[in-house]
């Protein structure tokens, strides 16, 4: 990992960033040399000095402290990860302060955006608390900065070392920047360094220059404590582990020096999405009424546009303001945003079909139901594609008399079948439903459960809706109680507005968009509003 632009030659400006006190009040101390006595004046802790910014200019009133006191401050914040304080330390809390005040205030303006989700991912790895500070470090808490070196996202990863913990890097998608995906991976990598040193001050120096770096520097000075090993390492590492110290002083007493945020600023609530192959972001924000610049900002790891054809179960957040909206037109949002052609949003119209909702994803849990939507701990929104199981007007059904049975070839039966699922460790109620294409409450109401919570190696019954292809006259049969009434019942579906085949075939169990377009003696994809079509029969 790299030390982040915006502060990377800190190193180089420490000798001229003490700032002179204001001597309001006065403490006096005694020296003699030869037969004169001097009074020296020392300043009474704390003082007030203006500085200005070196990066924007803007002038700040700093309150310097007793180093004694900052000494006792860092004690206690003190947890798992030791909080030295020594010279170099103080000088980079003093940089913080006169030289940079207004980096300081603007990470505890946002960090409220990013600490939770740090928090969460370093409780799940057993990491300490402490590091969540460290992405301050990297990348001035910013999903999409990247580094001289190339080093990309909140926790600055190189490409190797982002695809060997499992980030997805291509032409489509850098999940380097993706907040979530991300972190665990910096948690688990951190965890590795941790694991080669038992020392965190040697896995914070490894995060930034490489394992490798270090163990040479360990070799040939022939120390194993970093504090020894500091006069050797390279100074952008020299410098990497006191800016830690002082970020996480700083952090935690912004106050006590006159750093105070003007305003807290949070990022709009989202909702998520679970997508499986090509999807355009494009279309999905015409359809529904989103900007496309809000969905990219909520989705920084999505290069392009368009999610490629790979992506499964993968998940996507778009504005909450808009979920009621995209959520009672699913269907014909997510179909329409499928196909590498737009559609025009003035051909979507409202449906009044109950939707199905995703569950909650993670270890987040649900606080607030909304609309049709749940309301998360992390305060996004999260909802399901819809699954529709009839037209609103309903079926029509006409009678054909009985056919050869070379002309009626076969057709689609559907049976309800058992099926067990054994849960796997980091699997969630959400994703197993998404797997066998049912719905989240289904599963808990098959089996007793009142929570959304599954551990692993739990048992789940599910039942899933399965085809097979058999003989037309069978199937009236089957629907005549077993008995052959000579005809077979056609069902027809007229076409409403914002229909596709997709979302027609959804409403009828067995029918396929190839069945429809056979039955139908159709070329393309595409229906009239109002054309009468069949779909079973």
């Amino acid at each position: 990992m790299k030390i982040s632009k915006r502060i990377l030659t800190f190193s180089s400006l420490i000798g001229c960033c003490i700032a002179f006190p204001s001597f309001s009040q006065e403490q006096t101390a005694d020296t003699t040399q030869g037969n004169v006595t001097l009074t020296v004046a020392r300043p009474s802790y704390p003082y007030a000095t203006q500085v200005k910014d070196v990066r924007t200019g803007e002038y700040f009133t700093v309150y310097v402290e007793d180093p004694q006191l900052v000494e006792k401050r860092l004690k206690a914040i003190e947890n798992i990860m030791p909080m030295v304080y020594n010279e170099s330390v103080q000088n980079y809390i003093n940089y913080f302060l006169n030289k940079r005040p207004s980096f300081t205030k603007e990470m505890l303006e946002i960090k409220q955006n990013y600490f939770p989700i740090f928090e969460k991912y370093l409780a799940q790895n057993g990491m300490p608390d402490e590091l969540k500070y460290l992405s301050i470090l990297e990348s001035g808490l910013n999903p999409k900065a990247i580094s001289r070196s190339k080093a990309v996202g909140l926790w600055q990863f190189m490409t190797v070392t982002g695809r060997e913990m499992g980030l997805t890097i291509d032409e489509y998608i850098d999940e380097r920047m993706n907040i979530e995906k991300s972190t665990d991976a910096a948690c688990k990598y951190l965890k590795r360094l941790y694991n080669i040193y038992g020392d965190w001050d040697l896995a914070l120096a490894s995060y930034n220059t490489g394992p490798g770096r270090i163990k040479r520097v360990i070799r040939s000075s022939g120390f194993s404590n970093y504090w020894d090993l500091h006069p050797y390492i390279h100074p952008d590492t020299r410098a990497y582990v006191p800016q830690f110290i002082a970020l996480n002083y700083l952090m935690n007493y912004p106050t006590e020096h006159g750093i105070v945020p003007a305003k807290v600023d949070k990022q709009p609530d989202a909702a998520k999405l679970y997508i499986n192959g090509y999807l355009d972001l494009k279309t999905l924000a015409d359809l529904g009424g989103m900007d496309i610049e809000k969905i990219k900002k909520l989705n920084p790891h999505i290069k392009k546009n368009v999610l490629p054809d790979y992506v499964r179960n993968y998940e996507l957040k778009i504005p909450a303001e808009s979920y009621a909206y995209v959520e009672s037109n699913m269907n014909f949002i997510l179909d329409s945003a499928s196909r590498r052609k737009n559609y025009s949003p003035s051909t979507l119209v409202e449906s009044s079909n109950e939707a199905v909702l995703a569950s909650n994803s993670g270890s987040s849990t649900p606080v607030q139901t909304s609309g049709n939507a749940v309301q998360m701990e992390d305060g996004s929104f999260v909802i399901g594609r819809k699954v529709v199981s009839s037209e609103v007007n309903g079926p029509e059904y006409e009678e054909e008399a009985e056919s050869n049975e070379r002309e009626v070839k076969t057709t689609s039966l559907t049976k309800r079948v058992k099926k067990y699922h054994k849960v796997k460790r980091g699997e969630f109620l959400n994703k197993i439903a998404a797997r066998y294409d049912v719905r989240m409450n289904d599963i808990k109401k098959w089996n007793n459960k009142r929570s959304s919570k599954v551990i692993s190696g739990e048992r789940l019954v599910i039942y899933v809706t399965e085809t097979q292809k058999v003989k037309s006259s069978t199937v009236a049969k089957n629907e005549h109680s077993g008995k052959s009434s000579g005809k077979i019942k056609a069902v027809y579906h007229t076409v409403q507005p914002g229909d596709t085949l997709w979302n027609i075939s959804q409403r009828y169990d067995g029918a396929t968009i190839d069945d429809i377009k056979k039955m139908n003696n159709l070329s393309g994809n595409t229906v009239r509003v109002g054309q009468k079509i069949k779909v079973r029969g």
